[in-house]
């Protein structure tokens, strides 16, 4: 199945070419753009196979992906995934390429470990929360039960996407691991702004963060990973984090208002778009910038304070002060109406 998301290249024109060579090929064009969470869920509503396996455009596959794959899907786990490398294209900077590396890339955490249990994922998916240890689609194959059961794609998520559907469904199912390298996954190069660069960066981690604590925090999909974060010592406050997340998320907003005078986003404007869907956010803000103005008042008070005794010291030193009373108490000690 090949779904085409309104490409303007020469890409229908040769998948039907070779779908009019081979029955077995469907080609199939959005009627319009349905960017990249919305393609994925679309390939899933209109695929008819029992095992669904992504490929994207410039991804590569070993000869032996999909038979070791189907080997491995004896094991009866319903979501099996392989390692995977990563091919620089040129202009891609040293930066990117270090994330990918080290960030994108815990690789092995399970060391060879071939069936890894729905608590050994919950416990990875909390050492390395929205860290994406498994991998893209293109190195994952699941069963489509996993769709009916636990839904589809989050369409509200930009980068880790992937990684929270996995992390949804292994939770409950458990996960394969085939310890070798059977896929590859294209990263471009850049040549973008560093203000474009923070905005992706703010939209597809920083918000994403949010949405995946919020999710693990609350919602009813995530009960086994909520019942692991208080089994473990030290315990995960997942509201917690969430509300730390939240509140981070809203004082960079605060702090790159100024980046609207260089670029059409806004941090701000996308904070407030996450919220219409996750309300709770906002919530959260409102109550954490309370308690931060409460915290700034205190401090500036306490200044104060600190600055009134500093200047009565320059007026009249401590040591003279006493001195002066001793003298006054010794002076009107016969006195009974001084006390």
């Amino acid at each position: 199945l090949i779904v085409d998301d309104r490409s303007t290249d020469r890409t229908v024109e040769i998948a039907e070419e070779y779908a009019a060579k081979d029955e077995r090929i469907r080609v199939v064009r959005n009627p319009e753009n349905l960017g990249l969470v919305g393609n994925w869920n679309r390939c899933i509503e209109i695929s008819a196979g029992e095992w669904i396996k992504f490929v994207f455009q410039d991804d590569t596959l070993a000869p032996t992906c999909l038979e070791k794959m189907m080997v491995a899907t004896k094991l009866g786990k319903p979501i099996i995934y392989c390692r995977r490398n990563f091919i620089f294209e040129a202009g891609t900077d040293e930066t990117s390429q270090d994330f990918y590396r080290t960030h994108l890339s815990v690789q092995n955490p399970l060391s060879d470990t071939v069936e890894i249990s729905a608590r050994q994922y919950a416990e990875l998916a909390l050492q390395h929360i929205g860290v994406n240890f498994v991998g893209e689609p293109t190195s994952v194959i699941l069963h489509r039960s996993v769709f009916i059961q636990f839904g589809s794609f989050n369409p509200h998520l930009i980068m880790i996407c992937d990684f929270e559907f996995y992390t949804r469904v292994a939770i409950h199912t458990g996960i394969v691991q085939i310890p070798e390298v059977l896929a590859n996954f294209r990263v471009h190069g850049s040549a973008s702004s560093a203000v474009s660069r923070a905005n992706r960066h703010y939209r597809g981690w920083v918000l994403d963060g949010v949405i995946l604590s919020h999710d693990f925090a609350f919602n009813t999909a995530y009960v086994p990973i909520r019942t692991v974060a208080r089994q473990l010592q030290p315990q995960i406050d997942l509201a917690q984090l969430f509300q730390e997340r939240a509140f981070a998320a809203w004082e960079i907003a605060q702090r790159e208002r100024h980046l609207t005078e260089f670029s059409d986003f806004s941090p701000h404007t996308e904070l407030e778009k996450v919220s219409q869907f996750y309300p709770l956010i906002l919530k959260i803000v409102e109550l954490g910038a309370l308690a931060h103005l409460k915290a700034k008042l205190q401090i500036q008070w306490d200044l104060s304070i600190l600055s009134i005794k500093h200047s009565l010291r320059k007026i009249l030193p401590v040591t003279q002060i006493k001195a002066k009373i001793a003298e006054f108490c010794k002076v009107n000690q016969k006195n009974p109406n001084i006390r």
